[in-house]
């Protein structure tokens, strides 16, 4: 009798099985129909986008996550996760399709961003847009967050066939949103910031025609509101017309700056790093009795110039000639240096703003799109840099890129940031190209010899605004920790104390009409080259890992400088002798742009046009 019962319960286990067996082969072709449906109809979407179809597109990612919902539905009972090697295959499953669902949900809340962007109208339409966007963005990106967790997490270790090439094909798909994925986080807690209530900014005007460290004199300035209400321009003004503070900061050490007797608020962007500038801009606003303010956000001319390509010519009132993209700098110069020292000498500046954000608040469907690429390329080229008080948010803006500031990647062994300051009174950058060669040569104990060329060029134009036809700059290169200069032979830089805390060296010269000048700086690294290979960072190609061992690395951050014109830049490196270069890349910083390098004879080379902060890899084998 027992042995019959033995038989029944090993005869049941055996259908059981069986049935379970029977019931997941079913089960895993309908899951696998559900999940290949839903990918069909992401891709939809996805193509919807590109023609501007959001309608579509919404549809389709709809569909898709419905289709990914499915699938994890069919993924069967708790119990069922718990055995071992089945609970492997399910929770691999589950999160495949679960990246489905995210994926989707992110797609559907940009394509209805985007729909609200084509569709939105009426008289203010720029803030019926900012009231939209707080809804879908926070969707997306978190969304987005959850996808990139999930993707990381993903092995192919354990897993049935088609899940492990489900696995590889995700992951291969993901890596060109790599950057975008690991961003979201900085833009979730940013978007939460800026959404969370009004705020209210400080906005400074930078003048690129009196050259300064963060892109410009500032000769005006204006206070903003914005938050999930909207945006409002609340005060514009003549930065001379507010009061002096009461602190009574010493002036920066600098060649070529003994006539100021007091450094007030419009020359404290005095450090290219624009936090360390926003944070003595701070302290001095705080002591002028004016409303609190929760940030500062500076912007300059090459951004007006990229809105006036949209929305211009806009004429006003103290000039006949109407402001063009390529006229409008030259233009104001003369009107606001026509006018002398009159209380209304820059209202043509006001007049220009208040036109200007006026078309922006009421621009038309087709003008949205085009409007908010010329402001990412404004933020990521540094000509908007903005600085909140609250540290999350600051910190996001550090790691978006939008923030200014000197922030060096990991494993970073070499820096090179050059400020020019005009320190004499005058809108004489005007007709000043200006270039930049570094040379590097490498040593085997990892020290670098470096040699810095800075090269001025002033044209003959005489401009008629500019009562100073010549420009007088001091130049502040900022380098690398315990970067030294080359003793005697150090060319013509001096040290000077900064409060950046970088070493930093300066030097003051005059440039004038039809001449060119060459600031030479010769200096040692200790450290510039160091064993093991470059951590990978964010915007970082994919180069080719080298096979051998012994790998050491170099990498350069080459920082910009807001201006009028970049600067045109060229960058050598040569290998210690006896080691080979095995490889080398270079992209600029915020957007990921790759830069060509080419090697020769042990000897990388990089030709750009520093249009955003240039970062340079190299890596050396020895022997």
């Amino acid at each position: 009798m027992r042995g019959r019962v033995r038989w029944v319960v090993l005869a049941a286990g055996i259908l059981v099985i069986a049935a379970v067996g029977i019931w997941g082969f079913f089960q895993a072709r309908q899951f696998e129909a559900h999940a290949t449906a839903g990918k069909a109809a992401a891709l939809a979407g996805l193509d919807s986008l590109n023609p501007q179809d959001p309608a579509a597109a919404i549809e389709a990612f709809q569909t898709a996550g419905a289709e990914f919902s499915s699938a994890r539905a069919l993924l069967g009972p708790e119990w069922l996760h718990a055995i071992p090697w089945v609970g492997r295959q399910l929770a691999a499953a589950d999160d495949l399709a679960t990246i489905g669902v995210d994926g989707s949900t992110a797609g559907e809340a940009g394509a209805k961003l985007l729909q609200g962007v084509t569709t939105v109208s009426g008289d203010d339409q720029l803030n019926a847009l900012i009231r939209l966007a707080p809804e879908h963005l926070d969707t997306a990106l978190t969304a987005l967050i959850d996808v990139s967790d999930r993707a990381a997490a993903l092995s192919t270790d354990g897993v049935v066939s088609p899940l492990a090439s489900a696995i590889t094909e995700i992951k291969e798909k993901l890596a060109p949103l790599d950057d975008l994925v690991q961003l979201a986080p900085s833009m979730l807690d940013l978007e939460r910031y800026l959404f969370s209530g009004q705020h209210r900014f400080l906005v400074v005007s930078q003048n690129g025609a009196e050259l300064r460290p963060t892109g410009g004199f500032m000769g005006t300035y204006s206070l903003v509101e914005f938050g999930p209400d909207g945006f409002t321009l609340t005060t514009f003004a003549n930065i001379y017309t507010l009061p002096n503070d009461t602190l009574d900061l010493p002036r920066p050490p600098a060649e070529g700056l003994d006539w100021l007797k007091h450094f007030r608020l419009r020359d404290a962007n005095w450090w290219i790093d624009f936090p360390t500038s926003a944070r003595t801009m701070m302290e001095l606003w705080q002591t002028l009795g004016q409303p609190s303010v929760d940030g500062i956000v500076a912007v300059d001319i090459p951004m007006v110039r990229g809105l006036l390509e949209i929305f211009g010519p806009i004429t006003v009132p103290e000039t006949d000639v109407p402001l063009t993209a390529e006229n409008v700098l030259e233009q104001l110069v003369n009107v606001v240096n026509a006018a002398g020292d009159t209380p209304g000498r820059k209202n043509s500046v006001q007049s220009l703003v208040t036109e200007l954000l006026t078309r922006v608040a009421h621009m038309s469907s087709e003008q949205v799109l085009p409007t908010l690429e010329s402001l990412a390329i404004s933020v990521n080229e540094k000509h908007i840099q903005v600085y909140l008080n609250e540290p999350t948010s600051q910190s996001a803006l550090v790691a978006l890129g939008w923030a200014g500031a000197i922030d060096p990647p990991v494993d970073t062994t070499d820096l090179l940031a050059v400020a020019n300051a005009v320190v004499k009174p005058g809108k004489s950058n005007l007709g000043v190209s200006k270039t930049l060669e570094y040379s590097v040569v490498l040593a085997g104990d990892g020290s670098a010899e470096t040699t810095l060329k800075l090269g001025y060029a002033k044209t003959r134009a005489y401009f008629i605004g500019a009562h100073r036809q010549w420009m007088g700059d001091f130049v502040r290169v900022h380098r690398a920790p315990d970067t030294k200069l080359s003793g005697e032979n150090s060319g013509d830089m001096v040290p000077f104390a900064d409060a950046m805390g970088l070493p930093t060296f300066g030097h003051y010269f005059r440039l004038f009409r039809g001449t060119t000048v060459e600031v030479v700086a010769r200096s040692v690294v200790p450290r510039a080259l160091r064993p093991g290979p470059a951590a990978e960072v964010l915007g970082e190609p994919t180069v080719d890992p080298s096979d051998g061992g012994g790998v050491w690395h170099y990498r350069l951050l080459v920082v910009k400088q807001a201006d009028l014109a970049d600067t045109d830049a060229t960058v050598t490196i040569r290998a210690p002798e006896g080691w080979t270069v095995t490889g080398s890349s270079a992209w600029l910083r915020a957007d990921g742009t790759v830069v060509t390098t080419s090697i020769q004879d042990d000897t990388v080379t990089v030709n750009t046009a520093m249009t955003q902060d240039l970062v340079l890899d190299v890596m050396i084998t020895h022997g």
